[in-house]
């Protein structure tokens, strides 16, 4: 169970770290430049970020679920949460080209900036809110006692990883996130599924 937890958990973090953010471009500007210690050291404190950022999301979900009323509202929230994102997916065109990374320094400055960065980035709170509600709402994993804290590992190394694929493309990350199917579209059409299968599940 610990292992489908981390699992279930690390290939969301990945795929749901793909859009083009300043996390993903600085990386694969780093890697360009060739400063691919300070790109390591970036994910890394990035990812410490989100650990962080997750486990304060998990906690407040977890507080909404101990009341009966503030779940059922929560619920639909949630529904209508991932519908309004899987449509403001499939309309979005963000394109790395539409992301502007600053110039960082080699070694262990790239790890002040993966903090800086991590932090100005709270769009990972309503993102895991949301993933975790749905997660809850129908028992896909466990989410207490030790399967809280690999939960949260599971979220840190998938953006750890992608970032590190990132920086191994190179270039061709440009062209993958660049996709608009695939980056954009398909997302957006999968999250519209979960949202309208969430608030008929609570409905009935």
């Amino acid at each position: 169970m610990i292992l489908e937890v981390f699992l279930v958990t690390f290939i969301i973090s990945y795929l749901g770290s793909i859009p083009p953010g300043v996390a993903n471009v600085s990386v694969m500007q780093m890697g360009m430049k060739n400063h691919k210690r300070a790109a390591i050291f970036f994910s890394l404190s990035a990812s410490l970020v989100e650990f962080l950022y997750a486990g304060l999301t998990v906690k407040f979900q977890i507080f909404l679920q101990s009341s009966t009323r503030l779940d059922n509202i929560f619920h639909i929230i949630t529904g209508v949460a991932l519908i309004a994102v899987g449509l403001l997916s499939m309309r979005s065109k963000s394109t790395t080209a539409d992301v502007h990374g600053q110039e960082i320094a080699k070694g262990r400055d790239g790890f002040k900036k993966g903090i800086v960065l991590g932090f100005l980035n709270p769009m990972t709170i309503p993102f895991w809110l949301m993933v975790t509600a749905y997660i809850q709402n129908h028992q896909i994993i466990p989410l207490d006692g030790a399967a809280y804290w690999t939960y949260l590992a599971g979220i840190s190394s998938g953006t750890f990883v992608l970032l590190m694929t990132v920086l191994w493309l190179g270039k061709k990350f440009t062209q993958i996130s660049d996709n608009q199917l695939l980056v954009h579209k398909v997302p957006g059409i999968l999250l519209i599924g979960l949202g309208v299968y969430t608030l008929v599940a609570w409905y009935f």
